[in-house]
């Protein structure tokens, strides 16, 4: 009794196992560890042959069935077409030259085949090699068993093995399937070997009633082959490069943010379903298996998990964050996005997208909804900035003075503010000095604003004309939101951000509470629906028209800034901090 997974840990036994590459996804770590509770080392051994009989079953089972039905029948398809191609080129003397290349790759295999098919003694060397030895030492007896298996696909006898051709070719088609992240296990290479046996016979069917001056069966053959093939076959592999490709080039003013989200959208897709067709990928069992997923999918996957792929996390059963049903919707959107192109590009022949409004709903009830700050609270926030220090440890970050100022005075989100740069602090041609915002959630984000009179009166243009360095501001929207927002209880002493430690301990307010109340104060000075989105960046209207009013606007927009209630804001004191910081 020998097992190579049996090692010793103190005085006790363990059975450990390595995963096989294949199955990694289905398992949380890449070893099987179970003890085996025993100091003996007799029935430690029975107890792990025991247990690697049993894991050899499990590996049995989820190997089952990997390769999709649709594939096995296209492969078999695509090994008809070729062999009936060749019978008939040979009939009517003419050159076979091959079959027309196909997504998958294989068809040159196929045709190397049908070429033996037609020269049955040229493959009998290859057989041989195949079969572990050199073709002089085994050439009678591959002759025997290849003349054995020509004779029982003759005579129509009925095959339950595999022919030495047809375990060939299977192991060809599964390494140039490999390079395209289909894997083929050893039950999927029986599988399709007995297929194509079996389709083997109807060649030499095929072949004997042309021999007896009957074509119709080839015709016949021909015609259903050509019939099934016309759709073709795209792996969800191939159409996502494609689709990656056609993205970057239709949007060539898209943010970086954008190119990054649709590059990890489209990777956990391919690693949610791996490499299906395109076809498969289009049905309601696959917006099933998507949307169950997303509803489990982890906050922060690459900070928290690394490497590991979702299934092997979702095999772990360990607890975290999920992400919110917003964000699980933009892996919907994508897939639906995906579908159209293949569609568009006559890689999907099914006219009907099934990903077509099937988003999660993400109504958000009222009492959950991000709260505006009220007046106490941004009475609170200006006496933070003014006397408490805008950094916790390391480097000074003064400009935070005017990043907060920026948000209150104007509703920015804080990305297009921590995104300025020197060079979008400019002037219209009427001498109005604006934030020019390049990039944004959405195209009407994308416009010149007017900078208010309040952050003029506090210098802000002065610090901005000293600044050495091109990007106003030293955060990125993660690091200030960490410092602003975050409340981490998990260390022996608390640390607050500065929101929670100054402003409010209210868990439904944060820095973004600043663009509600920005919101609520321009409804209150216009009383106009249409005017606050202009304000807010929300809608710009789909007219030409308005594109090219947007700098207007920007001058007509700063009269309802410059109306808006600030009695509340100590300006005084703004001034006397800013002089302290930067003047």
């Amino acid at each position: 009794m020998q097992t190579k997974h049996l090692i010793k840990r103190g005085s006790r036994y363990i059975y450990r196992c390595r995963v096989p590459f294949d199955l990694l996804p289905c398992f949380p770590s890449p070893f099987i560890w179970k003890s085996l509770k025993t100091d003996n080392e007799k029935d430690a051994r029975i107890a792990a042959i025991a247990l690697e009989y049993r894991t050899q079953q499990l590996y049995l089972q989820l190997r089952t069935g990997m390769l999709s039905k649709e594939l096995q029948q296209r492969l078999v398809n695509q090994y008809l077409n070729s062999h009936a191609t060749a019978l008939h080129a040979a009939a009517t003397n003419q050159t076979f030259t091959g079959t027309e290349k196909d997504s998958l790759g294989v068809s040159k295999i196929f045709d190397d085949c049908a070429r033996g098919h037609v020269e049955w003694e040229q493959m009998k060397d290859l057989v041989a090699e195949h079969r572990g030895a050199t073709p002089r030492q085994n050439l009678q007896e591959s002759t025997e068993t290849s003349d054995k298996w020509a004779g029982m696909l003759k005579a129509g006898l009925p095959l339950k093995a595999i022919s030495p051709f047809a375990h060939f070719t299977v192991k060809r088609v599964a390494e140039k399937l490999l390079r395209k992240r289909i894997k083929m296990t050893p039950q999927d290479c029986e599988v399709l070997g007995l297929q194509l046996t079996n389709a083997d016979k109807v060649i030499y069917e095929t072949q004997s009633a042309m021999l007896r001056g009957e074509w119709s069966l080839l015709e016949s053959l021909q015609q259903k082959v050509t019939k099934e093939l016309e759709g073709g076959y795209h792996d969800l592999k191939t159409v996502l490069e494609k689709y990656k490709e056609h993205y970057l080039v239709s949007k060539p003013n898209v943010t970086q943010g954008s190119k990054d989200d649709m590059e990890v959208e489209c990777r956990e897709l391919l690693a949610i379903f791996g490499n299906i067709s395109i076809a498969q990928f289009n049905s309601m069992e696959s917006v099933t298996k998507l949307k169950t997923i997303l509803l489990k999918y982890p906050l922060n996957k690459q900070q928290r998990f690394g490497d590991k792929s979702i299934h092997q996390i979702l095999k772990s059963g360990k607890q975290y964050r999920v992400i919110g049903l917003k964000t699980a919707n933009n892996y919907i959107v994508r897939a639906r996005k995906v579908v159209e192109y293949a569609s568009k590009f006559e890689m999907l022949f099914k006219a009907t997208n099934v990903y077509q409004g099937e988003k999660f709903e993400t109504n958000t009830a009222a009492e959950d909804e991000r709260l505006a700050y009220e007046t106490e609270d941004v009475k609170r926030l200006i006496d933070a900035i003014c006397t408490q220090p805008l950094w916790i440890k390391g480097a000074p970050h003064p400009e935070r003075f005017w990043l907060i100022l920026i948000a209150l005075f104007h509703g920015f989100r804080l990305g297009n503010i921590t995104a300025l740069t020197k060079e979008d602090i400019c002037q219209t041609d009427k001498g109005t000095w604006i934030f020019r915002l390049r990039a944004g959630k959405t195209k009407a984000t994308i416009r010149p604003v007017a900078i208010c009179d309040s952050l003029l009166l506090l210098g802000f243009l002065e610090w901005v004309d000293k600044l050495k360095r091109p990007k106003l501001f030293q955060d990125s929207s993660r690091s200030f939101s960490v410092w602003y927002n975050r409340e981490e209880r998990n260390k022996a002493t608390p640390s607050l951000g500065f929101e929670p430690k100054y402003v409010t301990t209210d868990k439904g307010k944060c820095l973004y509470s600043l663009r509600h109340n920005f919101a609520g104060n321009v409804f209150d000075v216009t009383e106009d629906f249409k005017i606050t989105s202009d304000m807010m960046g929300h809608s710009t209207g789909r007219s030409t028209t308005a594109r090219y009013t947007k700098r207007t606007k920007a001058e007509t927009l700063k009269e309802i800034t410059e109306k808006m209630r600030l009695e509340h804001i100590d300006l005084d004191k703004l001034e006397g901090r800013a002089q302290e910081l930067f003047f």
